[in-house]
């Protein structure tokens, strides 16, 4: 999401992009996704008291800690020979908390104005996300908006809300070449390569149901070609070496975050990707675009991880885009079994019965209350700038 709005960002604008570690909660998605005992008890304190427990002790946390941050800012606005406003836009929990927190000592220190904004990137209302000290936060539907609006009053948190469609890159929401097939034709032939793309997480999770999914549908059919995206490091090694070997898998690997964001949107500006395999997380949303775009391929979703990925496929089903049982010619996307065997059998099937075929028709339309909602379309990242303007009286 992040390079989908510097992408996107006014002409002229100058930016300066920082990443966000928080290692924290990148080893708890890690290990909470592989022990059972730990995944409880993750999703235990995502909900009730035990939520707003572990949200007052980590926000203390990142605010305590923020003091690196406070000297980073400072320093980039004090060398900057701009007068002009300062927005610093947040598009994880934990950098959005320790800016909240030193906000105000950068405007008196500075003598810049300084304006947070937040883009949540999940559909989700864990309230982690509700950040004291930003100006503006946006979220991915109204549902969201109005259960922090609730939370926020009862934390006596300043919260200004703003719905958009969720931000996705330009590359992937720009119409498909008139040169390439639309996809539905390709899926309609008995002999055409039907191309899958599956991006690997940076948690690294479910390895072992991929590989064993992408083995099970080279039994049923060989037109299935797999473009697998997955970033260099010791826990996907093993996956990596293994995968590898089975027939028609292609595999992209990227040294870091930013590398994967690169060959993600090369892959389907080179590729015309008919189906996506991926976790119901960030990837999801590509459900909100129409097959006629080239992100608009369909997806085909694994068991989810954590409070967020749960609540991401309740969007989905809202809209009428989730295959609860029998796909409706609303459907983007459809949950895959967790057995890796049903799973492949499923997805082939779909393909031989020419249900693909009719999902991925260029004259596919949202139903006409998703249309209406401001929650789905391609143009998430131009409402973004557009509304930031707007409500900062820019």
């Amino acid at each position: 999401m992040t390079e989908a709005l510097v992408e996107s960002r006014p002409k002229e604008s100058h930016y300066i992009l920082l990443g966000s570690v928080d290692r924290f909660m990148t080893w708890i998605h890690r290990f909470t996704s592989i022990n059972p005992v730990g995944k409880y008890f993750f999703l235990k304190i995502q909900y009730g008291f035990l939520e707003d427990i572990f949200t007052r002790v980590y926000r203390g946390f990142l605010t305590l800690f923020s003091g690196s941050i406070y000297r980073q800012f400072k320093d980039i606005i004090v060398r900057s020979s701009s007068d002009d406003e300062v927005w610093i836009v947040a598009t994880h929990f934990g950098m959005a908390h320790q800016i909240g927190a030193v906000k105000q000592r950068l405007i008196e220190e500075t003598g810049r104005s300084v304006k947070l904004i937040v883009q949540v990137t999940d559909d989700t209302y864990q309230h982690i996300w509700c950040v004291r000290g930003a100006d503006l936060t946006f979220v991915p539907s109204s549902f969201v908006k109005a259960k922090f609006q609730s939370y926020a009053q009862k934390e006596n948190i300043e919260f200004v809300g703003e719905v958009i469609p969720y931000p996705i890159s330009p590359v992937l929401c720009q119409k498909i070449s008139g040169t390439q097939e639309p996809r539905s034709k390709v899926l309609a032939s008995h002999s055409g390569v039907v191309r899958v793309a599956i991006p690997i997480s940076g948690a690294a999770v479910g390895l072992g149901y991929l590989t064993a999914l992408v083995k099970e549908i080279n039994k049923l059919s060989q037109r299935f070609e797999f473009w697998i995206l997955v970033r260099k490091s010791p826990f996907t090694e093993m996956f990596r070496s293994s995968v590898a070997k089975q027939l028609g898998v292609n595999l992209l690997v990227g040294k870091d975050d930013m590398e994967m964001i690169t060959l993600y949107e090369q892959l389907y500006q080179d590729q015309l990707i008919h189906l996506e395999i991926t976790k119901p997380s960030e990837q999801l949303f590509k459900a909100i675009l129409t097959p006629d775009l080239v992100g608009g391929s369909l997806l085909w979703l694994t068991s989810p991880v954590g409070r967020q990925e749960r609540e991401n496929l309740k969007f989905l089903e809202r809209h009428g885009l989730l295959a609860l049982s029998s796909p409706q010619p609303s459907t983007r996307a459809i949950r895959l079994p967790q057995s890796p065997d049903r799973a492949a059998k499923m997805m082939t099937q779909a393909l031989e019965s020419g249900l693909l075929e009719n999902l991925t028709k260029n004259s596919y339309r949202f139903a006409e209350g998703s249309r209406w909602s401001n929650e789905v379309g391609a143009d998430g990242t131009r409402q973004f700038w557009i509304k930031t303007a707007e409500k900062l009286d820019k």
